[in-house]
């Protein structure tokens, strides 16, 4: 018994650390800037509220039940996720080049939106929240991650605060350009707002590899009494 717990261990610390992800910071991750320093950006010609960065409070006229809520510090992006998609550039887009060194990682950010694809929307399309990765710089996209996808014919005042995250593993030793998407496919078709913040990257912490190897002791035990 005692050398399966050995084992065990060994195996959690090996997989633990052998997959731990060293990135380059992302630059002005939770905007505390004030500003969007470390980012590029691109909005809507007319966006039904612009691109910025808010404290908290701010909100579009539609009188949705939520205004701009930051999640970490005083400041988050906040924009009216619609306006004149089809005839100015798309999609409304912040982005950055972050350096993945070794292991494996993840980002994690956390949004907020809502939206009317009911009262103003005639035959309009979806409206989609995409994280893309793409070559340094931007450009040629390498990998495409829908978040959320904002249905034609679907009203939602407030998706609560939500997590998302995307898997940098196959891009370790790469330099890559992160962007954050908005889609809007057609031209003032339904008010919306969106908030994006604490954009991180995910390390695991030592305390998770001590419940994981935890977790395999208890597995071990409960294989011991079965046999």
């Amino acid at each position: 018994m005692i050398k399966l717990i050995k084992k065990l261990l060994v195996i959690t610390a090996f997989t633990c650390w052998s997959g731990v992800t060293q990135a380059t910071l992302i630059t002005n991750g939770s905007f505390e800037s004030g500003t969007f320093a470390g980012w590029t950006t691109q909005d809507l010609n007319t966006p039904f509220f612009p691109l910025s960065i808010q404290t908290l409070g701010s909100a579009n006229s539609f009188g949705w039940p939520w205004s701009s809520t930051p999640t970490h510090g005083s400041f988050t992006a906040f924009h009216g996720f619609d306006g004149d998609g089809p005839t100015g550039p798309n999609p409304i887009r912040i982005a950055q080049d972050i350096t993945i060194t070794s292991g494996q990682a993840m980002i994690d950010f956390d949004y907020r939106a809502a939206w009317d694809l009911i009262t103003f929307c005639n035959n309009c399309q979806n409206r989609l929240f995409d994280v893309n990765i793409e070559v340094a710089g931007g450009g040629a996209n390498l990998a495409n991650f829908n978040i959320l996808n904002a249905a034609s014919g679907t009203s939602v005042n407030d998706t609560g605060q939500m997590t998302g995250w995307v898997d940098l593993t196959p891009f370790i030793g790469q330099t890559v350009h992160l962007a954050f998407d908005w889609f809007i496919p057609d031209n003032f078709s339904g008010p919306a707002q969106f908030q994006l913040d604490n954009i991180r990257v995910s390390i695991p912490e030592p305390t998770s590899f001590a419940l994981l190897g935890l977790g395999l002791i208890a597995f071990a035990f409960s294989q011991r009494r079965r046999t």
